[in-house]
């Protein structure tokens, strides 16, 4: 792991918690109530935005991660791939990452 991603994972206020909390087994609406806790930690986190990126970059397919669902997160990968020229490199890693 780099020192730039255990930095970011140092500073999530969810580090210290179980992190079941975070990867809900049932539907998303099934778990709206548990998603609404998990958002509200997850906004005042001084880590939420290179957690995000973290998430997106990689192509995270389960759990809660930054406040995004699964779903949310497909959103904006596809969104980024729409608006992102095809031979930036981000972009075709990006790609690969959801092609996993």
């Amino acid at each position: 792991m780099s020192k730039t991603t255990l930095n970011w994972e140092e500073a999530a206020a969810c580090r210290s918690l179980d992190p079941e909390l975070f990867f809900p087994v049932a539907e998303e609406n099934v778990y709206a109530t548990q998603i609404a806790a998990i958002r509200r930690l997850c906004a005042a986190c001084p880590a939420r935005s290179r957690c995000l990126e973290w998430a997106l970059t990689t192509g995270e397919p389960h759990g809660i991660w930054a406040g995004t669902t699964p779903a949310e997160r497909r959103r904006l990968r596809a969104a980024r791939r729409v608006s992102r020229p095809t031979d930036d490199p981000a972009h075709l890693r990006a790609r690969e990452a959801d092609a996993a």
